[in-house]
């Protein structure tokens, strides 16, 4: 009798407008309940039936009642979803596909529609996939998302690195675009006469930096090249707006993504040795107490490096351990310089500035199938 009645429908209404209405943040829980984060010193009880209306990080509005001298929320206005593009994992339930968004706090699978092009049948429980969430609980009575990409099928062993490359919205493969050697604008000095060397880890196949040093009466003049693409890539062409867009190589275990083509990025405008290539180069005057003299300069030149070598080799030789040698002595002076420049202008830092303690670098060491078997920490 009273259900569909007027006077107490406006009651209830009149109620629900005196109490107190907040935004704030859902937190979830490893339980089913969870909390509305107003602020760091204000939150709110979630019960466990109104959060199954609710993701992890939604920005909602909420009324508060207190209810046995505590406050719960009750969520009314979805004003932004905690979940919009992600990466998850297929979960079948009936046969009827779900996705578990592969982020902390997520446990259930949400139902799921898999966009024109993808077909739901073939993705089988565990794949990795992109995802968006196109209903929300709150404000369309249930969740809904729509598989976007297949990233990676379950059983594929280069399924973690795939994921992370998804995660972060990088590319899998280098660039595919035509190029050829551009007709210089502005000049470039010969340099190929200095002995310029590279230290890189014995797999690097990009290598963008060179440098030569030499001793003077006041301390030492180095010069750092690094290679120059520009050579071959056009402002404004589609090249440079792809590796505008990429901004950086990416390096992960055992492979890198190029931020340009491999014929570019591992050859034309790498410095292997003995090959002349397009370079910008800083020439820096240093003093015998670490100071860097203001009349440094750039320059757009042509160099070519005399000699490559690891970090292995370089370390090895400076601490007088193993038989490795420089293949000549200019190389053999250079390295002893460049070791004596590197502690003089780490102690001009510990005068100068904040020196952070060395930190060791850690190496993957891989199967056949990528898979990470060991990890190793190298001192540096």
């Amino acid at each position: 009798m009273l259900q569909d009645n007027p006077l107490l429908a406006q009651l209830k209404q009149q109620l629900r407008e005196s109490l107190p209405v907040k935004e704030g943040v859902v937190r979830a829980t490893t339980k089913n309940f969870g909390f509305l984060e107003v602020s760091d010193k204000e939150s709110h009880f979630i019960s466990p039936p109104l959060m199954k209306k609710l993701l992890n990080g939604d920005r909602i509005s909420a009324v508060i009642r207190e209810v046995d001298a505590k406050t719960q929320a009750e969520p009314e206005t979805l004003l932004e979803a905690g979940l919009q593009n992600f990466v998850g994992r297929v979960k079948r339930f009936k046969n009827r596909l779900q996705i578990v968004p592969d982020l902390p706090l997520f446990k259930d699978g949400l139902k799921a529609k898999a966009v024109n092009g993808i077909d739901d049948k073939a993705l089988a429980d565990g794949d990795w996939v992109q995802a968006t969430l196109v209903q929300h609980a709150l404000k369309d009575e249930q969740f809904l998302v729509e598989v976007t990409a297949l990233i990676a099928k379950a059983t594929d062993p280069e399924a973690p690195w795939l994921v992370v490359l998804a995660r972060h919205n990088l590319p899998t493969a280098a660039p595919l675009s035509e190029f050829s050697e551009q007709q210089a604008t502005t000049p470039r000095s010969d340099l190929t006469a200095v002995p310029f060397f590279t230290i890189d880890s014995s797999s690097t196949q990009d290598m963008d930096d060179a440098i030569a040093i030499t001793q003077t009466t006041t301390g030492w003049q180095l010069k750092v090249a690094v290679a120059d693409p520009d050579a071959y890539i056009p402002a404004g062409s589609a090249l440079d707006q792809i590796a505008a867009e990429r901004l950086f190589t990416t390096y992960l275990p055992g492979r890198n993504i190029p931020m340009l083509p491999r014929q570019l990025a591992d050859e034309l405008c790498s410095l292997h040795p003995n090959q002349p290539r397009p370079a910008l180069v800083l020439t820096l005057n240093i003093q015998q107490d670490g100071t860097i003299e203001p009349d440094y300069r750039f320059e757009l030149a042509t160099i070519c490096s005399q000699a490559r070598f690891d970090y292995t080799q370089v370390s090895d030789y400076l601490e007088d351990t193993g038989s490795w040698q420089p293949e000549s002595s200019l190389m053999a002076e250079q390295l002893q310089q460049l070791s004596a420049l590197a502690k003089t202008r780490q102690q001009w830092r510990k005068t100068h500035t904040i020196v952070f303690p060395d930190k060791p670098d850690y190496r993957f060491e891989l199967n056949a199938e990528h898979q990470v078997i060991a990890i190793h920490a190298e001192q540096r």
